[in-house]
């Protein structure tokens, strides 16, 4: 991105912070584990196929490791979702599920099966380039090498999900291109109001720290 994305300040606070940062980490497994979730419950047993399969268990080794880290970093409360071991848990789940819901009735009139694979790449299409640029700039806040080692494996396997996926839509869906703008000019304003609500809640935390 040309201009410097508002996510970037936000993320190195957070990564300065002994108490924020276990929950930014496990907030980002939450959000593999909703990936996860949807994938699932997207999917008939009879057409699932070993493609999707594969990148479902994907998201959930990725929602494990990222578990695995909070812990680390925060102690053993953080093995779990509860709120308060989020950081605007609710909103973060919001945007997916917004999201989900736009590129559902996005594929609207087509059949139901059709309708659910598109809408699932659709989602995944706009998740994953989501994910690469927030993984990315949390990379570049750290200084711990094994948390960047871990990182970049992540960050490999969601590329590689990413060029899969986009090959999938474009080929499965003639009409996707004209579809382009729209679902990402709507996911970026889902981006935003996400990061509107970070940016409120780290200057409500930092005015009450410093009273």
């Amino acid at each position: 991105m040309l201009q410097q994305d508002r996510l970037e300040p936000l993320i190195g606070a957070i990564v300065a912070d002994s108490v924020l940062h276990p929950r930014f980490v496990n907030t980002l497994s939450f959000l593999e584990y909703v990936g996860f979730r949807k994938i699932v419950k997207s999917q008939r047993a009879e057409t699932l196929s070993g493609r999707v399969l594969s990148h479902a268990v994907e998201e959930g080794r990725h929602a494990l490791a990222l578990k695995k880290l909070a812990i680390r970093l925060g102690g053993a409360e953080f093995d779990a979702y509860a709120p308060e071991t989020l950081i605007c848990g609710e909103e973060a789940e919001r945007y997916f599920q917004d999201l989900d819901e736009a590129c559902d009735e996005a594929f609207a009139g087509g059949p139901e099966a059709e309708r659910a694979r598109l809408a699932y790449y659709a989602v995944s299409w706009l998740v994953e380039r989501r994910a690469l640029r927030v993984y990315g700039i949390y990379k570049k806040a750290l200084c711990d090498a094994p948390i960047i080692d871990k990182l970049d494996g992540m960050l490999a396997e969601e590329a590689a999900h990413l060029s899969d996926v986009e090959s999938s839509l474009f080929s499965g869906d003639t009409g996707f291109a004209g579809k382009v703008d729209q679902l990402t000019a709507l996911e970026t304003a889902l981006y935003e109001r996400f990061v509107d609500v970070l940016s409120d809640h780290l200057a409500r935390r930092e005015a009450a720290v410093s009273v």
